[in-house]
């Protein structure tokens, strides 16, 4: 993750920011003065937000385990275990979006961020609330679900079918929580 956030750095947000044609020289300069005083905050963002993120879906199998009996008796490091091994899937995406920003550019990593998304149904002629549902649906998202659910099946025994079940039921609950609050936050902010 350190290394995808220097890369997005250095080959993609630098560029961007001493490209960026709506700002006067004076003001690109002070942009670029901040951003080279504040860039080590994303050093230690990323492996903050990576133990909070297992935590909390860690935290969602834990508390679905309790409602399902096939998935009680599990502690919450066995639950842990499963998500540290499916967050796999979105450290591959992280690094596939790295790699297509470095080559191909950021308007272009954007047009397949929302090809791979619900957005091509038309998201770019809806309310920007109404976006955040369909680029959290997206490609990636989806894969990380099936190897939540094979991981789950694998880790109690029982058939992929039912673990899907139990990951949209526990870790689907927490996923649209988590997708209203987004929401919430776009339509408070704008």
């Amino acid at each position: 993750m350190l290394i995808v956030t220097y890369l997005q750095q250095e080959f993609v947000l630098l560029p961007e920011l001493q490209s960026f044609d709506l700002v006067g020289e004076d003001s690109k300069a002070l942009l670029m003065e901040k951003w080279q005083k504040f860039r080590w905050l994303a050093f230690l963002v990323a492996p903050i937000m990576l133990p909070l993120r297992l935590t909390l879906i860690s935290l969602c199998f834990f508390i679905g385990s309790f409602f399902v009996s096939e998935m009680s008796g599990y502690k919450f490091n066995d639950w842990w275990t499963v998500v540290l091994r499916a967050q796999a899937v979105m450290l591959g995406y992280s690094i596939c979006i790295c790699i297509l920003n470095i080559c191909a550019g950021s308007e272009r990593t954007g047009e397949v961020i929302s090809h791979m998304s619900l957005m091509f149904l038309g998201g770019e002629d809806m309310a920007l609330w109404l976006r955040v549902p369909l680029s959290a649906l997206n490609l990636f998202e989806i894969i990380y679900w099936f190897v939540m659910a094979w991981l789950v099946a694998r880790m109690t025994k029982n058939r992929f079918f039912g673990s899907f079940k139990f990951v949209m039921s526990s870790y689907g609950i927490g996923y649209l929580f988590y997708i209203v609050f987004l929401m919430f936050l776009v339509l408070y902010l704008s």
